[in-house]
């Protein structure tokens, strides 16, 4: 029976924020509720409609208290390009000292948080009282130390070292999220763009979707509606929040064009989406809704953190920019506009390459990664088990590469069941088996490792998740001091592997190669605030 969770969610929106974070935030909260788990925001600036979305959802919140909200902020974070502590209300220390409060009777599983201003000061702060659950931070910056032990970053798109160590990871657009709702609609608006001749717009009526997020603190939408709304054959949908700056003058607009409609709080956007030929879009958590629903689009950056995945997505050709300086004049404005939607060519290989990247199932694959469990093995598990180590893709990597008949499969089965001599676990992600991992006892302070995920083709980066779950246990639970493991010698994923998680090179055959890692040295690595 699938165990059900407590999941804290540390969170904040308003005009300065955005209000990115909360909503993909609560889209990983009402999956995740619809799974039976159970579910606290946690939030020391959040606006009246947020709540009321909280409220109808049913979801528990907690605004902490704006006591010392003109304290200055105490951490001792490394300075970085991107300044975000003004963000928060409290100090980073009371901000945490008080979430922890908040937390005392929910007993969290999980403690996620997406939040700029906070790092590993913070989690190491909750952590005095919470030591239990694990941390997963939601962020793509990599500008400071978070200290938690998952990270999802969904808007990586192009591979590279991190500069700020996190144990393991969920990295990429295949883990956007997004709601279900446009998955529901993807099939639908690939296949309307898949025929070139839906992109021929010339001579005939099209439509423009603008959406730059919840709020218009650079105030563009009206210099968009004003211009385009001119252009003949236009159609245009503009969706907002009730809590956008500009929206007084957005309803003049409304009033003065017939080609302009106004929605505001919407909660049908994938059917607004499909509904459009083309889409003006900022590029926070939207940019990967239009990605799901493959709808071609132009790209704003409406916040400096923004920067580098709108120049990704544009060298890329899943989107287009359009700077802030092209969109604030009007006939250069016009000519981008009128150059885009013209080139049918162009606007196909968009929506091909945009749809590509991004299936819609993200929040389902984080969910599942939430639900992760290690289980012992059992005596019923033996026919998975050998089916998974006879593999031939297993095999090759093994130190023996013969395969494992049944016989000596069922003697190796009884020894699992001695846990005086080793663990023996079973790994899952959202209920569906996947992978295996053990370690036998060198001695009562080491041990010796091997693992291997059997179901080669689920969720991007599960084996190292496995192994970060199995750390943390072999570490912190069970109180083993050093992990020793072989690695064959054309392994080169494993080791790769190993060499990420810390471990060290001792020494070097022809055959394998003998790695190693302290407990110590993976607290250090991944946990200290030094």
């Amino acid at each position: 029976m699938k165990e059900k969770l407590n999941i804290a969610i540390r969170v904040d929106a308003n005009s300065e924020i955005g209000g990115g974070h909360f909503r993909r935030c609560l889209t990983l909260a009402q999956e995740a509720q619809k799974r039976g788990h159970s579910i606290k925001f946690i939030s020391a600036q959040l606006p009246g409609k947020e709540r009321l979305l909280l409220k109808k959802n049913k979801l528990f919140y907690d605004i902490i208290s704006e006591k010392n909200q003109n304290e200055n902020i105490t951490s001792k974070k490394t300075p970085n390009k991107f300044s975000h502590d003004k963000w928060l209300k409290l100090s980073i220390l009371e901000d945490a000292k008080i979430t922890s409060k908040s937390l005392d009777k929910f007993n969290p599983n999980w403690i996620i948080f997406d939040h700029y201003s906070l790092d590993i000061e913070w989690v190491n702060t909750v952590k005095k009282k919470h030591i239990d659950p694990y941390y997963l931070a939601i962020d793509d910056l990599d500008n400071r130390n978070l200290g938690s032990d998952f990270l999802l970053d969904q808007t990586s798109i192009i591979k590279k070292e991190r500069i700020y160590k996190v144990p393991g990871s969920l990295v990429g657009p295949k883990f956007a999220l997004i709601s279900n709702k446009f998955d529901c609609y993807r099939n639908k608006s690939i296949q309307k763009r898949s025929d070139s001749k839906s992109f021929i717009l010339k001579n005939k009526n099209f439509f423009i979707l603008i959406s730059l997020g919840l709020y218009d603190k650079k105030k563009l939408l009206p210099i968009l509606v004003d211009t385009l709304s001119k252009m003949k054959n236009s159609n245009i949908i503009v969706a907002t929040s009730s809590e956008c700056q500009t929206l007084s003058n957005l309803k003049k607009l409304c009033q003065k064009y017939k080609n302009f409609s106004l929605h505001l709080d919407t909660k049908n956007m994938a059917e607004l989406m499909l509904k459009a030929d083309v889409c003006i879009g900022a590029s926070g958590m939207s940019m990967w809704e239009r990605c799901c629903m493959g709808i071609p689009s132009l790209t704003i950056t409406v916040a400096k953190n923004q920067q580098k995945v709108t120049k990704q997505v544009t060298n890329l050709n899943i989107s287009k920019q359009l700077s802030v300086s092209v969109l604030k004049n009007k006939t250069k404005l016009l000519k981008t506009i009128s150059d885009f939607i013209y080139s049918p060519k162009k606007l196909q290989q968009l929506s091909e390459n945009s749809y590509k990247i991004c299936d819609g199932k993200g929040t389902d694959k984080v969910v599942n990664f939430l639900e992760a469990n290690l289980k012992k093995v059992e005596i019923k598990d033996s026919s998975k088990l050998l089916s998974w180590r006879n593999k031939k893709f297993i095999r090759a990597n093994s130190l023996n590469k013969q395969k494992i008949n049944t016989k000596s499969h069922e003697r190796w089965m009884e020894k699992t069941q001695n846990f005086k001599r080793g663990i023996w676990l079973i790994y899952s992600e959202g209920g569906k088996e996947i992978g295996y991992c053990s370690s036998i006892y060198v001695n009562k302070e080491i041990v010796y490792w091997s693992f291997y995920i059997g179901e080669p083709k689920f969720s991007p980066g599960s084996g190292i998740r496995m192994l970060v779950f199995f750390l943390k246990k072999l570490f912190f639970e069970i109180g083993i001091s050093k992990i020793e493991a072989n690695v064959t010698i054309e392994n080169c994923k494993s080791q790769k592997l190993h060499k990420d998680l810390g471990f060290s090179l001792n020494s070097s055959n022809g055959h394998f190669q003998k790695y190693s890692l302290t407990k110590d040295f993976f607290k250090k690595r991944y946990y200290s605030n030094i």
